[in-house]
């Protein structure tokens, strides 16, 4: 299920306030986002606010004024919304349907040898 493991998967992301050397979120976010992304923000925190390139965001985040959650929330929508959009083409594509029947039945038969 996309949107259960998308969403534990980020919330595990290593994302350290001011890291931008290092920022798997913000990665995402723009590897698999459209051209402009939103991170939508309670008013007490500046409300939302939306980049249109990468550095912007990176400059934000540096500075702090865009928290690791905020970023981490926009990042996992991103992400969900490509997990399910290519959850949804595996299952209608015969070939791929059987290749993940044919990873299953390997992961089934490898899991017996422990």
């Amino acid at each position: 299920d996309p949107k259960v493991h998308g969403k534990s998967k980020m919330k595990k992301a290593f994302c350290e306030p001011g890291n931008i050397d290092f920022c798997p979120p913000i990665d995402l976010a723009f590897a698999f986002g459209p051209d402009e992304i939103m991170i939508n923000r309670s008013p007490d925190n500046g409300g939302d606010v939306t980049y249109k390139s990468k550095e912007e965001m990176e400059t934000d985040f540096k500075s702090g004024s865009l928290h690791p959650g905020d970023l981490k929330a926009s990042s996992t929508a991103i992400m969900v919304q490509v997990l399910e959009k290519l959850a949804s083409t595996m299952k209608t594509d015969p070939d791929a349907a059987k290749a993940s029947k044919a990873l299953k039945a390997f992961q089934k038969k490898m899991s017996k040898k422990k």
